[in-house]
């Protein structure tokens, strides 16, 4: 076979694969029946080759492209010799590689003709691992207070569920009949990527895959040295803060030099006592997803990539917690501080270069949950949560920042529509809509963010474990950007809600009566209540602005005033 018939057959093993994860993720995302899957997509699906090498790198959600890295290499270390056909081992431990504990992970070896050739696996977020409060665990001191962990443990043996292990989780959960299909949806995924592959190898055969595999993976990391090698050689500094019992500092310091990145934590915080650390994976994860967005978006990612990239995150911090320390809040919490990490020193390196309009300020990053669980009037136990990520995307160097846009490394989640929370939970939504005046100022302004209020009904009262991040902290604005504003949430008790229904209206918050409180960012209880007529409202983190205000085109201040996404006043 001469070269170029050899490239052409790679090319076409890439692709397919790059295809066949992205209809393994399709499966998950069908079968499943929890919101945060179907329609938020919070999923990942990888493929890797028989060493472990990560092939194809989640086509879903970034990070989770890392973290099943890891977690592929904790099931080859635990199962060594005994990886059989028809096995699929399940994961969830934060040391072993999930972002936090409600990340479950399923992986499962490919054989063709007796051989191990290939790995898949996909990761989704579980609504609850029977933690000692619902999902994650706010007042948790140690992660024996987290609910269960699997470090890697068979769960499909000869392509069968092990129903012992099968019914240990679904046992230990407060909603089976939402995540036993949810698990149930991973493993078809799983069962629907290895089929393909392994008529893919049929196909072109063992060794054109395994040649394939090698190129691809080579590719990839001479192309992420180029792009490296065009940054500016030298070192770039960020500093971060993180609010929630108290307030804490991350940093990081990049060292660009000779195609190849550095990242120094040191000087970060040590460890907390609340659930708010993070566990090595997942800082890892974190960096990771921002430098596939931010530095490789027109790349492939895999394995190769990130060859170049190395760190240094010394044990015991914010960012490299070690057991029992809690870590449940781990992936929205310190995880995204690691992004924003990533991202002020990357958009620094990228000054002066070719590439510097991918620089960007700081997205909106405060996790504002609000979670409510209780008893439905069919008698059901039900966990309801929120839209935790109403934020605003950062500026960029040419752009203004994306409204509404989520976090900055969520390339493809979206946000549950109102109308499956009602169908599926007793409450109701007040409104869900843009913040005008919660975007920093600059050259170009940052994205707007969301707000959202709602009210429970059909049950006079529920369990009420709110909890937040950045009400003292916006996001910062860049090259003389403003800041947005931070994240907020409020509660009006005994309000008129209902007899204002009564009459045909579905007030605004600040039209209701009722005593209003600025809820605490950390819990004080288990037994908090929120009861019928109570109204909460939630308000997102509006984005960083990029360049001095001063400088902003006159047509785009005026267009933001006529769109209401600026009132006069502060115009």
């Amino acid at each position: 076979m001469n070269a170029m018939t050899d490239a052409v057959k790679g090319e076409i093993i890439q692709n397919r694969l790059m295809q066949i994860a992205q209809e393994a993720g399709l499966v998950l995302q069908r079968c499943a029946v929890s919101p945060g899957v179907v329609e938020a997509k919070d999923l990942g699906f990888n493929i890797a080759d028989a060493d472990g090498r990560t092939i194809v790198y989640s086509t879903w959600m970034p990070r989770h492209g890392t973290t099943l890295n890891y977690m592929l290499k904790a099931c080859m270390e635990r199962f060594a010799d005994d990886i059989r056909p028809g096995d699929m081992y399940l994961v969830n431990d934060p040391h072993a590689g999930a972002l936090h504990s409600l990340d479950l992970a399923l992986m499962a070896p490919v054989f063709v003709d007796g051989q191990l050739v290939a790995w898949v696996g996909n990761a989704t977020h579980h609504i609850d691992v029977g933690a000692m409060s619902p999902g994650r665990a706010p007042l948790a001191t140690d992660w024996f207070q987290e609910g269960i962990i699997f470090k890697p443990i068979r769960l499909v043996e000869d392509s069968r569920i092990r129903e012992d292990i099968f019914g240990l989780f679904v046992d230990n959960v407060r909603m089976p009949r939402y995540q036993s299909l949810d698990l149930k949806a991973q493993i078809s995924a799983n069962f629907a990527a290895l089929s393909k592959i392994e008529d893919l190898v049929g196909k072109f055969g063992l060794d054109a895959f395994r040649r394939s595999c090698g190129t691809t993976i080579a590719i990839s990391e001479e192309a992420a040295r180029e792009r490296i090698g065009a940054l500016a050689d030298g070192v770039y500094t960020s500093v971060e803060h993180l609010d929630y019992d108290r307030h804490y500092t991350l940093k990081a310091v990049l060292t660009v030099k000779d195609g190849s990145m550095h990242f120094d934590l040191t000087g970060t915080d040590p460890e907390s006592t609340t659930f708010i650390n993070c566990a090595v994976p997942c800082t890892i994860a974190n960096f990771h997803n921002i430098l596939a967005c931010q530095l490789f978006p027109d790349q492939t990612v895999n394995d190769g990539t990130f060859a170049p990239i190395t760190f240094e995150i010394p044990s015991g911090t914010l960012l490299s917690c070690n057991a029992p320390a809690p870590c449940s809040g781990a992936s929205t919490i310190t995880g995204w501080k690691a992004q924003q990490l990533a991202l002020d020193c990357i958009s620094q390196a990228l000054a002066g270069t070719d590439f510097e309009f991918r620089a960007q300020a700081q997205w909106g990053w405060g996790f504002t949950d609000v979670q409510w669980t209780g008893v439905d009037p069919n008698g059901r136990n039900f966990i309801m949560r929120g839209d935790q990520t109403l934020h605003g995307g950062g500026a960029r160097a040419g752009a203004d920042g994306i409204d509404v846009a989520n976090i900055a490394g969520s390339t493809n989640t979206s946000i549950t529509s109102i109308e499956s929370y009602e169908q599926r939970y007793p409450v109701l939504y007040l409104s869900r809509k843009v913040v005008p005046d919660s975007a920093g100022d600059g050259r170009f302004r940052g994205g707007l963010a969301g707000e959202w209020t709602r009210v429970l009904y059909g049950i006079d009262e529920a369990d009420d474990m709110t909890f937040y991040i950045g009400r003292d902290y916006g996001a910062r604005g860049t090259a003389g950007g403003e800041d947005g504003t931070p994240s907020r949430i409020t509660m009006k008790r005994g309000t008129n809600v209902f007899d204002l229904f009564g009459k045909g209206r579905v007030p605004d918050f600040d039209d209701l009566d009722g005593d209003e409180e600025l809820l605490p960012q950390m819990p004080a209880s288990l037994d908090r209540k929120v009861r019928a007529g109570d109204v909460v409202h939630v308000r997102g983190m509006g984005g960083g602005g990029y360049g001095p205000p001063a400088e902003r085109a006159r047509e785009a201040a005026d267009a933001d005033v006529r769109e209401g996404f600026v009132t006069p006043a502060t115009h």
